[in-house]
């Protein structure tokens, strides 16, 4: 017979009764019930669980002085059984250690009555807390299941340690990320590093499980201000998704922003954003033109175009830059970067927002080469093999490229890097897809890239920067200190220069079709030239990131005017 209870918590605690009053304020957010276990405190653990309310059922294991014989699955099967008894709807696990912020608990409630699946699992990102609640370590996120529908009869891994506490009747393929965030205490200090590192020591003396304990003494990669959950974020963007994709989050606000940026471009911006004004799209949209430099770009567009919205920056400005301040001021639940040097087929933002509507957070297309020179057919193989025309519609297994995005999920990244002048948009996809978020490619979705690199010195200097911004991607914070990232990364720069030209030329094999393949036996020489070059400037980003390091003494970081992605993956 039901209870009533629509979310049931399940506990294992031991040893944390100065967390629980925190714990209890948190979870009373998301949860109707708790199920606990006191796993032998030697505090008081036991009689705060024993008095709280909340508490519905409340489970004991001997006293014991250490963490030795700790049998974590165990412990959970004894809390999912106990759970039978209330009959709860879903069924989530939240550590003692673990705090589900105030905005994330709304949009999980919200979320578990209108859009979730019953038949699959929810992870969420657990975050490395330092020092206090508004701070964390960005770099180091990590991806943990917690969220389940219930069932009578389902049993949890009988692993002793360093399992996935989700039911085995739940194969791993109904797993789904979500954007739903933990904070983790466990690292606040350094105090709290050391305990957590002895307890597994305890536990796991002859490390029979396979885990290295060591690295969680590591100090905070990348510290940053906790930020606020975008308002507008769903739970889930990598499947369709209608019932929770909502509206605009203003009265009469548009569905969809093309953000258009430019800069010095006064000789082509008119092309570029015509084929953006004359889209036909079911919805309200609207058009930026975010301009930058000493030309009549902004001027131009005024008195062309009146009814697009023009913000002219103050100073010549980088790509990142300038997408930031056209999502300053976008008030579409999507985003589109149409550049200056794109010509939008008809029918292009129309597919793109009803992919988008579908729950995809990342939608791409179809490129189409505008420069017709040797040089411009090297460049557009090496921007756009994973766009051409050949490919069939659907889900990415990879970070997509040349995409529009929902806003939310921008913000929820912190928007992009202002200080590179290439890849910030790489950054961001690799970001986003890293948190889960879908992408979704529309074949018929075309738009024309008219490169500036027409000739070979063009193309040269574009790749030369390409390769820098490619350092800095490697040299990101995140889990660089890991000694098998680094030894991934040192083989990859060794064998970029034929790996990339490998992977464009399959691309090309596989959707370029015959036209398509003969441009490529023309333009090969020039893009193997671009890619060497790319593969040198990559190479110069770290020595000189690395020179900056060394006379530091290692302490800092080389400086970088970056804001917003960094890190965030």
């Amino acid at each position: 017979m039901s209870t009533g209870i629509q979310v049931a918590c399940l506990l294992p605690a031991r040893n944390c009764a100065e967390d629980l009053p925190g714990w209890f304020e948190s979870v009373a957010r998301v949860a109707d019930a708790v199920v606990a276990l006191d796993d032998g405190s030697t505090d008081a653990t036991r009689t705060i669980l024993a008095g709280h309310p909340l508490v519905r059922r409340l489970l004991v294991n001997p006293v014991r002085a250490s963490y030795e014989g700790w049998d974590d699955g165990a412990n959970r099967a004894r809390l999912l059984d106990a759970a039978a008894g209330l009959s709860p709807a879903w069924i989530i696990s939240l550590d003692a250690d673990e705090r589900i912020p105030a905005d994330d608990a709304a949009a999980l409630r919200r979320f578990l009555r209108t859009a979730a699946d019953p038949s699959r699992a929810y992870l969420l990102t657990r975050y490395r807390m330092v020092g206090d609640l508004d701070h964390f370590d960005a770099g180091r996120p990590f991806l943990v299941g917690r969220l389940f529908a219930f069932e009578p009869g389902q049993r949890m891994p009988r692993e002793r340690l360093h399992f996935v506490p989700i039911p085995t009747s739940i194969p791993s393929t109904r797993w789904v990320r979500t954007t739903l965030r933990i904070q983790h205490l466990a690292g606040l200090t350094p105090e709290r590093q050391r305990a957590r590192v002895a307890k597994y020591r305890e536990a796991d003396p002859g490390r029979r499980f396979g885990r290295r304990y060591g690295p969680l003494l590591r100090p905070p990669a990348d510290v940053q201000r906790w930020p606020p959950r975008p308002p507008e974020l769903p739970v889930v963007t990598n499947r369709d998704a209608p019932a929770e994709a909502g509206g605009a989050g203003e009265p009469g606000a548009p569905l969809l922003s093309a953000i258009v940026i430019a800069r010095d471009d006064e000789a082509r911006i008119a092309r570029a954003v015509a084929s953006v004004v004359r889209q036909r799209v079911p919805a309200p949209f609207e058009v930026i033109v975010v301009t930058s430099g000493t030309d009549r770009t902004a001027d131009l567009v005024r008195a062309r175009f009146p009814s697009v919205r023009v913000v002219e920056l103050p100073r010549p400005a980088l790509p990142g830059e300038a997408r930031n301040a056209g999502l300053a001021v976008a008030r579409g639940r999507y985003a589109s970067f149409p550049g200056s040097h794109v010509e939008l087929a008809e029918g292009s933002l129309a597919a793109r927002l009803e992919a988008h509507r579908r729950g995809y957070a990342m939608v791409t297309g179809t490129a189409l080469n505008g420069t017709p020179t040797r040089a411009g057919w090297a460049a557009y193989f090496l921007d756009h093999a994973p766009a051409l025309p050949g490919r069939p519609s659907g889900p990415l297994d990879e970070p997509p490229v040349s995409c529009s995005y929902l806003r939310a999920a921008l913000e929820h990244v912190g928007g992009f890097p202002a200080g590179w002048r290439a890849g910030e948009d790489t950054l961001v996809n690799t970001a986003l897809f890293r948190l889960g978020y879908g992408a979704w490619r529309v074949q018929d979705l075309r738009f024309r890239h008219h490169t500036p690199c027409a000739t070979v010195p063009r193309l040269v200097r574009h790749h030369w920067h390409r390769g820098q911004a490619f350092a800095r991607v490697l040299l990101a914070p995140g889990d660089a200190g890991e000694r098998h990232v680094v030894r991934r990364r040192l083989w990859l720069l060794a064998c970029y220069v034929p790996g990339r030209v490998l992977w464009v030329w399959r691309r090309v094999r596989w959707w370029g079709g015959p036209e398509l393949r003969r441009e490529w036996r023309r333009a090969w020489p020039l893009a193997v030239l671009a890619v060497t070059v790319s593969w040198l400037g990559t190479w110069d980003g770290l020595i000189r990131a690395w020179w900056w390091r060394l006379r530091r003494g290692g302490r800092d970081r080389a400086p970088d005017t970056s804001a917003g992605v960094a890190g965030r993956a």
